[in-house]
Parts: structure tokens; sequence; C-alpha cells
């Protein structure tokens, strides 16, 4: 009878065991199952690969813009274009002898793009601007005449000329007028105690003449040299 016990005894620690060491395999099992797969790596080239290819291709289907115009300062408030042909000035008009007494010689044309109040002409071309009396030397001495396709020829004592087209005038409210029937000049001398000055003007079929008017006009600029 102890016997049978104590197989009985035997068998049931056996079967113990082979519980707790089924259940231990079990618990490693899942273990090295679950670990295995969620180490800190860095990407494999071919899964690099992979996700560089959509960035890659987003780019090549973005079209090329076209290259823009740079715009640099060179100096304060001057803004120069740059990789795009610019239209240089022309070069400077000469000036020219046309044998007047007092030695003066005339620029062949007008200041390009210059209409001036007196203020704005005297303080940007100081004495360089004729004065009445240089106007007056060339308006007694030269020979005038006026041109069919607008303006006046002026002709020095030596034969040489200068021709002054109809330019018009801007009034004091900034109205443009007579563009084709006066040309119309500045001269440095103001009228003393007044808001005028004199200026020149040639008129189209009534000639030349010298007059005082207000200096708010802007005018048109032919500079001299001594």
């Amino acid at each position: 009878m102890s016997n049978q016990n104590s197989a009985k005894a035997i068998s049931i620690i056996a079967l113990i065991i082979s519980i707790i060491a089924l259940l231990l395999g079990l618990y490693t099992w899942n273990y090295s199952r679950t670990h295995c797969c969620f180490q800190d790596e860095e990407p494999q080239p071919a899964q690099q690969d992979q996700v560089q290819q959509p960035q890659a291709r987003a780019q090549a289907e973005t079209p090329a813009t076209e290259p823009q115009v740079r715009y640099e300062e060179e100096q304060p408030g001057e803004i120069v274009v740059k990789d795009r042909p610019v239209k240089k000035q022309a070069a400077t008009a000469p000036f020219i002898d046309l044998g007047l007494p007092s030695g003066t010689k005339w620029r062949t044309l007008n200041e390009e793009g210059d209409m001036l109040a007196f203020y704005d002409a005297v303080a940007k071309y100081g004495n360089q601007l004729p004065t009445q009396k240089q106007f007056n030397e060339l308006y007694e001495k030269c020979q005038w005449k006026e041109l069919k396709d607008g303006g006046y020829k002026a002709i020095g004592p030596n034969g040489k000329f200068i021709i002054f087209p109809f330019t018009g005038y801007i009034n004091c409210q900034g109205e443009f007028r007579s563009e084709n029937s006066v040309g119309d000049y500045w001269t440095s001398t103001p009228n003393s105690g007044t808001n005028e000055a004199y200026h020149v003007a040639m008129y189209k079929t009534k000639g030349v003449k010298i007059a005082l008017h207000e200096r708010c006009y802007q005018r048109a600029i032919r500079l001299v040299e001594k």
C-alpha cells in the first residue's frame, strides 16, 4: 500500500515539473519573439533608397523657374539692374564756337529729359546755365531761321549753327503746353524782388524774344561754356 502511494507521489511531482518546464519554455519563446524586431538600427541602404525616391521624383516633377533679374544697390537711392541689357545714355553733346564776341560756346543739344523750374535749373547747372546777357548776345549776333519741322536755327558769325527745337513748357499746375509751337528756355538771371526770371521764348511764326515769367514754370535747358 505504501509503495503505491509513493509511486503516485512521484508521478504527481514529475507532472508538476513537466508543467513548470512547459510554462518556462512558452515564456522564453514568447519573450524572444516579441523583442527580436524592435532594435534601434540605422536604415539599410535599400530602405534609404525607398525613402528618398518619392522626394527625388517630386523634385524632378517640379518645373524649373525662370532665372530672376537681380537688382543691386550700388549707391544709396540708386538701383542698378543686373543680368539684363541696359540702354546706355547718349554721349554728352559737344559745345560749339559760333564766333561770338564773348567767346561763349553753346552746347549743340538740349539737356535730354530736363525741363526744370528756375531754382532747380540754377541749382543743378550753376554757371553753365546761360545768363540773360549771353542769350542777348546770341540773339543779336546770330541769324535766326525758323525750321519747317519745328524750332529755330541760330547761325553764328563764323557760319556755324545750333538748333533750338520747340520744346513746349510745363506750367505751375504741372500741365504740359505748346510742345509743337514754342521753344522755351531758362536763363540764370532772376528779376530781383519778384517771383520772375528771364527766359527765352521762340514762337512759331512770331520770332524770338527774351521775357520775364514765373520761376515755377518748367522750361528746357541749353548750356554754355566759356
